[in-house]
Parts: C-alpha cells; structure tokens; sequence
C-alpha cells in the first residue's frame, strides 16, 4: 500500500449530485402543485408551470436513476501511470475563470483524465504510478466505455501511489 495523495467518502464523492437531485425534485414537485392549485391564473400559464415542473422532476429522476446505478455497480479500481498535469482555466459565467486541476494518466491503451483538488495536484508527481479508486459514471442507457479510449473521472475516492 502506498501513499494516499486524495482520500475521501462515498457520502462526499456524490454530495453535489444529491442536492442538485434534491432541488430538480422539489422544484418540478413546487412547479405541479403551482399549475394545480392557482386557479385564478390563466390556463395557458397554469399548463405551462405544471409542464415545465414535470420536466424538472423527471429531470430530477433520472440523475437520481444514473447516480444510483453508479454507486450499485461499486467502486473500480485502476493502476494508471501519471503522463502530465494542467491547469486548465475556462469561463464559469458572469466573466469570471474558473480553473480545474487535471491529471492526465493513462493504463494501458485507455486514457483517463481527473479532476483533482489543488492539494492533490500539488502532491501527485509525473512518471509515477498511482492506484485509483472511483464510481464510473455512465449515461442514462448505461453505454460502457470501450478499450482502446480517453475516459474523463469524476467521482473519485482514493488516490495512492503503486508499483507500475
């Protein structure tokens, strides 16, 4: 067992995803209820509050459904060599630059890039090789990645340094 550079839980590897589940969710639920119950407005209105509130709760739904099936299919683990490390800025609204930590690493023919923290930027060392635990995510029909391709990582649990 090596070093760990980048340790954290299931609870907080998938917190982002839970309140924005929640919110979609209670936003489409406040969305039906307002198409429903104002009746003094007009119809036109009223059918397009409860549409857009049925969109969003089903929105909420799915994410729910691909964030579940994420964690049911467990954790994966992936011996990748560390290539290179960016810092890769772009627009996060209103003018503003936000910028991402990323670590590009490779294992075997398949290429993965992570988001990381500063901290774990800052102690990851190129031309080493770490062990990596994550949650794979997928799309809604579940489309696995093939060999043989780039695959970006997100939610990550663990990185530690290992033997190549």
């Amino acid at each position: 067992m090596g070093e760990v550079i980048y340790s954290t839980t299931l609870l907080q590897t998938f917190v982002w995803a839970v309140v924005l589940i929640l919110v979609l969710i209670i936003l489409g639920v406040v969305g039906v209820l307002n198409g429903i119950f104002r009746r003094n407005e007009k119809l036109m209105l009223r059918i397009a509050r409860g549409g857009s509130g049925i969109f969003l709760f089903l929105t909420g739904v799915a994410l729910a459904f691909v964030a579940t099936r994420s964690i049911r299919n467990g954790s994966q683990m992936v011996t990748v060599h560390l290539n290179d490390k960016q810092i890769a800025t772009g627009n996060c609204g209103d003018g503003e630059t936000c910028t991402r930590y990323v670590l590009e690493t490779q294992a075997g023919t398949n290429f993965y890039d992570m988001d990381v923290n500063k901290e774990t930027y800052n102690r990851a060392k190129i031309d080493t090789c770490y062990l990596v635990t994550y949650y794979a995510g997928s799309s809604l029909f579940g489309s696995p990645a093939a060999e043989n391709s780039y695959q970006s990582i997100t939610n990550i649990t663990r990185i530690e340094t290992a033997a190549c």
